[in-house]
Order: C-alpha cells, then structure tokens, then sequence
C-alpha cells in the first residue's frame, strides 16, 4: 500500500501518508482564515469610508427637498461620495423626473421651467443648447416632444458655481422622455 495514491478522504497508511493529510488540512484551514481576514478587512474600510464621507460631508443636496426640486417630484436615481484631483471630497447624486406625460411637448414645457427656477437660484446657465440629431422635425415645433423622444432632439443646460455643479437635461430613448438633474456638492 506504500504507492498508493491518497486522496484527501482515504485512510493514511504510512507516517508520510498521515503527515501529507496533516499538511493538506493545515494549508486548507489557512486559505480559509486568509479568505476571511481579507472579507473582514473590506468590510472594515468600507464602513469606516461611509462613516468618514457621512461625518466630513453634509449628505443634503440645497436642490433635493422631500422628493421634489422646484416643486417637481423627482427621484433618486444614484448618490455616491468621490475624491477630486485636489484631494476635495465631492457628493454626486442623480435624479429622474417621475412624471409621466401623454403630451410629450409637455417635457419640454418642464424643461424650460426647471432651467428658469435654477436661473433664479443659480444665474445664467454656462451651457444652454439644443442639439439635433435630425433636422427632420427643427422646423415643426409641435412635433420637438416626439423628436426628444425619438433620440433626434436634446437639451441640456448646465451651472457652476464654487461649491455646486448641476447639470439639467432632456433626452429620448426608444419612445420614451428623460428629464434629468445631476448635482457634484464639493465641501
């Protein structure tokens, strides 16, 4: 039985046998321990990471209030802490407008006033266009809510200031209309 060859379940049948079977197990249990050490080691620096972002920086975005921006339900769709070039921390969140219109020039007419109500709060928008991916529709303003949501039409405005980055846009995608704000709050 000397050659025979051992698997990790069979009988040791010689000293060497036993002390392979030994070592076998020894080096199974250290994966293991390795595994979790590195498991408990993420798990630590992603909550002490969360922990610093939330005590360090104020979660509140000054557009976000219960669910609306001027007045208009939107929702949530990303929020994430990151860290710029100069070592800044920066809150980025995401928002879908959650109203839906049969009247697709409608999105429009909310468009135009959510860029009027940041205006106010933010001054003139550093980037105000429209662009066409299809003139097709340019010269029927009636049809410009079917051309968004198509994908041949787009507007997209855009505010900086030295503590608040937003972005406002309007798209389409497969028939269906985005209205969306991007803020970036640097503390």
């Amino acid at each position: 039985m000397e050659g025979q060859i051992l698997s990790r379940k069979s009988t040791p049948t010689t000293l060497s046998d036993e002390i392979k079977n030994i070592l076998y197990e020894e080096i199974t249990m250290r994966k293991l321990l390795c595994l979790k050490l590195i498991y408990i080691i993420i798990m630590f620096f992603f909550i002490v990471t969360i922990v610093l972002a939330q005590s360090e920086l104020k979660m509140e975005d000054p557009l976000y209030q219960q669910g609306k921006i001027l007045g208009k339900n939107f929702k949530v769709i990303y929020q994430y802490f990151s860290e710029e070039e100069n070592g800044e921390m920066v809150f980025n969140r995401g928002y879908l407008y959650e109203k839906i219109h049969s009247d697709k020039n409608k999105y429009i007419s909310e468009y135009e006033l959510i860029k009027e109500g940041l205006a106010k709060e933010y001054g003139k928008p550093i980037l105000d266009k429209q662009e066409w991916k299809d003139d097709g529709y340019k010269g029927m303003k009636v049809l410009w809510g079917h051309a968004v949501s198509k994908g041949k039409l787009t507007f997209l405005s855009a505010w900086k200031t030295k503590n608040v980055d937003i972005e406002l846009s309007l798209y389409g995608k497969d028939y269906r209309i985005y209205l969306e704000i991007y803020t970036k709050i640097k503390e």
